[in-house]
């Protein structure tokens, strides 16, 4: 079970898991969020279909926000081929990025990947990128 938001609309620091069914109740509860869930799982399903089977996620959908822009979603590439994924996953420029965010509703990017100009790899970026403070993300289980 997921913890609640806490007074500046992020959930509590550390990585809290969920499964599919737990983090749709969660973070799909107005139209605007059912649509940016119905893209994301596209881009879950792509992933799925590599191998992946948990995945964490951050950015602006894991809040209390009513209208998020977007998630980021990381997958851990180390056990599974880069070769296995989609293509439109494969690829980390900006263009790429921002194809996967038109089709999937979101951003998608290896855990261990250093964001750029942070130094920082993703999973640590995500969890301090908030103006608020420190964010919670979802350890998101796929089986």
């Amino acid at each position: 079970m997921l913890p609640v938001f806490q007074e500046n609309g992020l959930l509590p620091t550390g990585v809290h898991h969920s499964d599919l069914s737990g983090f749709e109740e969660a973070f799909a509860w107005n139209a605007h969020r059912r649509r940016i869930y119905a893209q994301m799982q596209h881009g879950l399903a792509a992933l799925h279909a590599a191998g992946y089977r948990l995945l964490v996620v951050g950015g602006e959908f894991i809040s209390s926000d009513e209208l998020p822009r977007e998630f980021k979603l990381l997958f851990d590439c180390d056990p599974l081929p880069i070769e296995s994924l989609d293509a439109r996953l494969s690829n980390f420029d900006k263009n790429s990025r921002l194809l996967t965010r038109k089709v999937w509703g979101g951003h998608f990017f290896p855990a261990s990947f250093r964001a750029k100009g942070t130094g920082a790899t993703w999973l640590r970026y995500l969890a301090s990128d908030a103006p608020a403070g420190q964010r919670g993300l979802v350890g998101l289980s796929l089986d």
